[in-house]
């Protein structure tokens, strides 16, 4: 009889669901990776439902989906003490259900640290079985500080010094993490791009060049607002060219007025919303060129999506974005620098031989493909399972 495959507990901070189907992606797509290098997984979820039943606290939903098996454990947040204690209270029924469906797993991860960390080692304890601790989180940046207060910092410190292996999305993360204090020794885990998915297309014939965002519209992380500026005087100074936001946002509204006020016309910059799928792929098909012009980011996939597509980035220098855009790929500029971001896009839109889309996509597919990242996440796992077996 063959043996099953070693089953790893997912605990994550932020993962997909009805409530909100984005959320935490990145998480799922290292849960698939963690399949294809050869271990099942199952999900522990809690978070609170919009639409749940008035007279029950909770609800208990579990569901399978590209083998991944995922306990999501809705409760009625009403705010206040009552609503800390539901929270807590789906967090058990979550860990529980999934053990009960699942099996007693032979490894936990935690995602985005500091509460799932401490459910994570509380886990730990109670089945004798290891963790470890992935942290995609931006609040340790200064422009983002929200990782401040004792208690926080050392039920943090705790977690990691607990935790058999920390893995960050980025150098930069780390540089940011350590900065607040935490004392750690980490190693670098990569989000996932799905190389499937994001491919080279035909370029639409046109004569407007077109930069295209993907962006979740919140201005003091992605600083659409220079991105409009540079836009702007690109537009006067040639005139064909078009820039495409996709996304939605807390600040969508301000950056639709932002536009206008700067008369900019609704065929010069088009919003389209929240596009998943084929249909965002078919807008990075079309694009002469990604823009991000974020203040900081933990990792920034949409541009390793655009570069899958064999189009050319500009970008501000955040995340590890400097390390890995090679001149053949596209542009990094400082943060902040409307200048550099204009004439960096000009460069990219008028000179377009320089790029090679064969280089960009070869470069995604050898470090952030399914198949790099499933073989990152058995280096991983492989010897802490092997340590307790």
């Amino acid at each position: 009889m063959d043996k099953p495959d070693p089953l790893i507990l997912f605990i994550p901070r932020w993962y997909p669901s009805e409530e909100d189907p984005m959320l935490g992606l990145f998480v799922k797509k290292h849960a698939v990776a963690a399949i294809k290098a050869g271990y099942s997984v199952v999900v522990a979820y809690a978070a609170p439902f919009r639409d749940i039943n008035p007279e029950r606290n909770y609800e208990v939903r579990i569901n399978e989906s590209d083998k991944v098996l995922e306990v999501i454990a809705g409760y009625n947040n009403t705010g206040g003490i009552s609503g800390i204690f539901r929270q807590f209270m789906a967090w058990r029924k979550a860990v529980l259900k999934a053990v009960e469906v699942g099996g007693k797993p032979d490894l936990i991860h935690a995602h985005i640290l500091t509460r799932t960390g401490i459910i994570a080692l509380i886990c730990s304890w109670f089945y004798k079985i290891p963790f470890v601790v992935t942290e995609h989180w931006s609040r340790y940046y200064p422009q983002n500080l929200q990782f401040n207060g004792l208690i926080k910092r050392s039920l943090t410190q705790l977690v990691i010094r607990r935790a058999r292996k920390t893995t960050v999305v980025s150098n930069r993360l780390v540089d940011a993490m350590k900065n607040c204090g935490l004392k750690f020794n980490p190693g670098i885990l990569p989000n996932v791009v799905d190389t499937v998915l994001f491919v080279p297309g035909n370029k639409r014939d046109s004569v407007k060049k077109r930069i295209v965002s993907i962006t979740c519209f919140d201005e003091k992380a992605k600083n659409l607002f220079l991105l409009l500026d540079a836009f702007k005087t690109i537009k006067k100074d040639s005139g064909n060219v078009e820039l495409v936001l996709i996304g939605d946002g807390v600040d969508h509204g301000k950056t639709l007025e932002y536009a206008a006020s700067l008369g900019l016309q609704p065929d010069d910059v088009l919003f389209k919303g929240m596009l998943e799928n084929l249909e965002l792929v078919d807008e990075l098909q079309k694009a002469d060129c990604l823009a991000l012009s974020s203040n900081y980011e933990t990792f920034g996939i949409v541009v390793f999506e655009a570069l899958a597509c064999g189009v050319p980035v500009v970008v501000t220098d955040v995340a590890d974005l400097a390390i890995h855009i090679e001149p053949d790929m596209g542009r990094v500029v400082p943060v902040g620098d409307v200048t550099a971001f204009k004439n960096a896009l000009l460069d990219v839109l008028n000179h377009p031989e320089s790029f090679d889309p064969e280089i960009m996509r070869s470069f995604v597919l050898k470090n952030y493909s399914p198949e790099a990242i499933s073989q990152q996440m058995r280096n991983l796992y492989q010897p802490l399972i092997n340590r307790t077996s």
